[in-house]
Parts: structure tokens; C-alpha cells; sequence
């Protein structure tokens, strides 16, 4: 509390805040400042009221820590779309804004540890730090080298960096199986596409290495697509893949690459314009969780089991992770 109050007069002037908690405050917020507090080294060295405002920090920290030592995840922590251990996160009960941030509500906390995304504003970094807050940023999580680099970077920022490698490590040894399953089994073309169907996933994403260690040949690399790229019909079209992967998401809104809600059309392959792809026309429009398809956590390995399943049904029959 002394840290708070020593800042709170310049972050409220920034702000232009009548109250620090506002319109924004939750009742668990009080239940959340009961929680104990620890000298600054302690706090620095292994914090215990931990802030996750981005979906993919909050699956890696909740893997990293006990939940006593998390005061609060981001909003997609409830997403069915976005979260892949739903009934782990209802643990706990804390949640913020991310979307934007809302500096207020998270300096309300008291926390002694932020995890915010890359594209966090320069300015919310800046208040939060000005409220006496260690702010952590995390990178994009774009490659699977990258969300390792991340998950490395959170296991330093809470103490945990022996619990980072073993993630890791169990990443490496679940891709390193997969690839082993499929080995020299015939290497379809396949496609991703999501975001409503007009994106896909090309050179320099998770989702390129993930088809690749499932056994398939990207067919989105193969036209020299790179990162998460539109895409038209008639280029899917040339591409003529053998297999398309889509985004199950129940009809609901989920999160997206330079988006946060994307309604889904109707299933594609009862889209007659997409009636002349040989994946279409040969019933291998294969639909997945989004949660799975968006994510960049560690929980992605379970996307490369998934599509290496549907990719090479044959090699599963007795195998699974």
C-alpha cells in the first residue's frame, strides 16, 4: 500500500482519475488487497500477485505457478475460444482488461508483477511503471521459438525458471513424437485458413511449423505467404490443397491476428464458392477448436496432435500423446 500511495498523485493527474479503483473496481478486488504482500526483493525475486493481461501468458503462467500467487488473469481467461484450460483458470477469480488496459484497475491490485503483449502501448507501460509496478512485456509469440523465448521470460520474471525448461522441454518431446508417428508417411498439401476465411498462416508462424511437424507440406509457405497473410478464394483455389484446417468456434466471436472478434460464416464446405477445392470436394475440411488454432502457448502441441491425426489417420491407430 505505502508504494501505491507514494505514486498515486502522478498517476492520477496522468490519468485524469477522480478514483484509483472507478467505475472499474470488482468485489474480488478486496479479497485480492488481502492477499500478503513482500518486501520489494522478495516480490522481485519470486512475486506471489502475479497480473496476466494477455491470453497466452495466462496458460503459461498458470502452468508456472500455484494459483494462490495469481491475482488476476486477462478477460479471454474465460473464452472458450481463446483458453484451453477453462476449468483451471475459473481457479481464479481475479480478471482484467486487455483490451485496452486499464492502468486504474490493475494498480487497484497492487500487484507485483504485469505481463502485458507487445503491442501494449509505450504509455500504459509507463504508467503502470510510474505506479510502482515491474511490468514485463513479453514478444509476439509468432514461431514456436519465440513462445518459448516467452515462456523462458516469464519463468525468469516469477521465479520459476526450472519450471520454464521443463515446459519447454515437454514441447520439444511432444513435437520430436509427432514428427517420429508420421515419418515418411506421404506429405499432403495442407492450407489454415481462419478470420472468417479470408487469412492463413504462411512462412514465420507456429501454425507453418505445427503442419510441418504433423506431416504436411504448408500449402500457404508454398506460395511464399508470409506470417498470417490474407488470402482470396481463387488463390485457394490454384493452391488446390488436400486438406484445409478451420477454426471451430460454436458460432461464437473468438480472438484473431489483428483482431479481437471474428464471426464465422457458415461452414465452408457448405459455401458453394468453395465447392471446386479438391479438399471440399474430397470431405477433408477438417475443423478444429480455435483455442487450439490461436494458440500461442505450450498448449499448441496439442494442435500439432490434432492435425497430424486427421493428416495421417493410419499412424494413430495405436499412438497418442
Amino acid at each position: 500500500m505505502t508504494r501505491l500511495l507514494a505514486n498515486l498523485g502522478l498517476v492520477v493527474l496522468a490519468l485524469g482519475l477522480s478514483a484509483l479503483a472507478g467505475k472499474y473496481g470488482f468485489a474480488w478486488q478486496k479479497a485480492a488487497l488481502s492477499m500478503p504482500h513482500h518486501s520489494d526483493n522478495t516480490a522481485a525475486q519470486r512475486p506471489s500477485r502475479i497480473i496476466s493481461t494477455e491470453y497466452n501468458v495466462n496458460e503459461i503462467v498458470m502452468d508456472m505457478v500455484a494459483p494462490e500467487r495469481i491475482l488476476a488473469l486477462s478477460q479471454d481467461a474465460d473464452n472458450p475460444g481463446l483458453c484451453n484450460i477453462l476449468e483451471r483458470t475459473a481457479q481464479i477469480p481475479g480478471r482484467v482488461a486487455s483490451n485496452p488496459i486499464r492502468v486504474e484497475q490493475i494498480l487497484a491490485l497492487e500487484p507485483d508483477v504485469v505481463f502485458v503483449g507487445a503491442a501494449c502501448p509505450a504509455e500504459t507501460v509507463s504508467l503502470l511503471e510510474l505506479g510502482g509496478v515491474r511490468v514485463v512485456r513479453i514478444n509476439r509469440g509468432y514461431t514456436i521459438s519465440e513462445i518459448q523465448e516467452n515462456i523462458r521470460l516469464i519463468g525468469n520474471a516469477v521465479g520459476e525458471p526450472a519450471r520454464a525448461e521443463d515446459l519447454i522441454a515437454g514441447m520439444n518431446r511432444e513435437l520430436a513424437t509427432i514428427r517420429r508417428i508420421v515419418a515418411d508417411a506421404p506429405a499432403p498439401r495442407a492450407l489454415y485458413i481462419g478470420s472468417g476465411y479470408g487469412y492463413t498462416a504462411g512462412i514465420g508462424t507456429y501454425t507453418d511449423e505445427l503442419l510441418h511437424a504433423a506431416g504436411a507440406r504448408n500449402a500457404a509457405r508454398e506460395a511464399g505467404i508470409k506470417a498470417w497473410g490474407k488470402i482470396a478464394l481463387e488463390t485457394v483455389i490454384e493452391m488446390d490443397p488436400d486438406v484445409i484446417f478451420v477454426p471451430d468456434t460454436g458460432g461464437r466471436a473468438h480472438g484473431a491476428v489483428g483482431m479481437r472478434l471474428v464471426i464465422p460464416p457458415k461452414p465452408l464446405e457448405q459455401d458453394p464458392v468453395w465447392q471446386d477445392v479438391r479438399a471440399v470436394k474430397s470431405g477433408r475440411v477438417v475443423t478444429l477448436p480455435s483455442s487450439l488454432l490461436l494458440c500461442n502457448s505450450h498448449y499448441n502441441t496439442r494442435a500439432a496432435w490434432a492435425m497430424a491425426r486427421a493428416l495421417h489417420p493410419d499412424r494413430f491407430q495405436q499412438n497418442s500423446p
